[in-house]
Parts: structure tokens; sequence; C-alpha cells
């Protein structure tokens, strides 16, 4: 098995690549970077909120900033796959503003040149040391994004979604996401129970209700953390009810303090 692995605190580059790959479902999770997932070969379904997507070679997935997201391989089989993370705020990375609107998948099986971008991040990881690498890998993503512009147009439609209630519960959220103070509030809207709605999200998203709820909260506190806002001041505004279940879920979630977001981002 092929494993190539990059990371900084504003970018994540890795290539998987194996002859066999078994059945498995990685974990859903959220985050506050861009994530592109170019899919070269496997038999794969990708989730991005209430969306799933059977994948097929050549696909190229992007998964926007606070986007729940997994991927579930499907059977035993050949698997690569690349995964790139970066943060669009801290890096101005020129053409991701050409992207299709709405773009979730992508298949570039017939664009040569955004293929190119990942073989040169092969090439200059194998041949680059960390620094250089970190000004290579901005530059392809610029490089990607313009050919996707320019070269492709097949779209993916191949996209499933969940069931009305998720649909309609994950849009229900997302509008009033700092306001909820009960799931209660949610199943009335729907007109569903408490446990039936609980069940029924866990097992089409993976996670439960609360956690979902928390850590997109987690992350909007984040983002106005790292704009200098102080930690007692955006608590309440994120929908947490006291300074200390906020403080203990942000360590968690993070793994440091909120006041610690506060000094990264004053340098």
């Amino acid at each position: 098995m092929d494993n190539s692995e990059f990371s900084t605190d504003s970018l994540f580059f890795k290539h998987v690549a194996s002859m066999e790959h078994r059945q498995k479902s990685f974990p859903l999770h959220i985050h506050d970077k861009y994530e592109l997932i170019y899919f070269r070969d496997g038999n794969a379904t990708h989730v991005i909120e209430d969306r799933q997507y059977k994948l097929k070679k050549g696909d190229l997935i992007l998964v926007r900033p606070f986007q729940y997201h997994f991927i579930q391989i499907d059977e035993t089989a050949r698997y690569e796959r690349y995964d790139i993370l970066f943060d669009a705020t801290r890096h101005q990375i020129d053409g991701l503003d050409l992207l299709p609107e709405g773009m979730d998948v992508l298949n570039i099986e017939d664009n040569k040149l955004a293929q190119d971008v990942f073989r040169k991040c092969d090439l200059y990881y194998q041949s680059c040391d960390e620094k250089l690498f970190d000004q290579a890998l901005h530059h392809l993503l610029s490089e990607l994004f313009i050919s996707i512009h320019l070269f492709s147009h097949s779209s993916s439609g191949r996209v499933v979604e969940f069931s009305p209630l998720i649909s309609h519960s994950l849009q229900y959220i997302n509008e009033n996401l700092c306001k909820i103070q009960d799931i209660s509030e949610i199943t009335k809207q729907l007109y569903i129970s408490d446990s039936y709605f609980f069940r029924l999200f866990k097992k089409e998203l993976h996670c439960t209700p609360k956690r979902y709820i928390c850590e997109k909260r987690l992350l909007l506190a984040h983002k106005l953390l790292s704009s200098g806002k102080k930690p007692a001041d955006i608590f309440e505004q994120c929908g947490f009810q006291d300074y200390s279940t906020f403080y203990r879920n942000y360590v968690s979630f993070f793994g440091h303090s909120p006041k610690s977001a506060v000094k990264n981002s004053q340098g």
C-alpha cells in the first residue's frame, strides 16, 4: 500500500493506494476547511450532509467548510484516492470562485490537465522539502480550479438524497443553529417523536442530532474567535447556555482552549 501524507496548520495532502481495501465506513466529520477528494479507483459512496453519491473513477468531490461528510467503502476491491484540505481564508488560492456553483461531485476523467495536477502532487511530494511542497501545492490547487473551469463539463447526476424527514430537519437546524434549545423543537416541526427522529438521524448520518448541532456551533465559535472576538462575548451567540459547557466542548473538539484561538489570530 502506498501512502503519502503532508500536513501543516492550513494544508493537508494525502495519497492512498491499495491493491485490496476492505469494506469500511470512515468516521463522519466536519471542519472549517475546504476538502478535495479525487477518487481514482474503487467502489465507494460519499455522503455530504443529506446527499449521497455513488462514486465512479475520475470523480472529484468538493466538501465546503461546515459540511458534515464521510466516505463508505462498499466492497473489498482496489482503492485509490487523493485527499487535500486547505484553508481558503488564510491563503489566497486563485480559481476557487471559478468552480461550478453548488458543485459537490464533478467527473474529470476526460480532463487530462486536471488529472495531471495530482500526478504533479506526487512528483513534488517526492522531490521537495516541506516548505517548497507547501508552496507548490498552493499553485497546483489554482491550476486545478482553472483547468476545471475551462475544460470540465461532466457533473455527477448520481445524487441520492436521504429521507425527506432528514433533509427537512437539517434545513431547520442550519437555519436555527444557535437558537435551538431542545431536539423536541425539531420533531414538532416534523410531527414525529423524539425517539424516532433520533434513530433515523443516527442511522442515516452516523451521528446524533446533539453532536451535529454542537460541532457546527463550535466551528462557528472558532471562526468568530479567529476573527478576534473574545470567548466570553460569543458563547451565548453560538447557542451555548453557559461558558463552562462551551469551554469543555471546545477543548474536547479542538484540543486547545478558546483563548488560544484568539491568541493565534493575533499572531
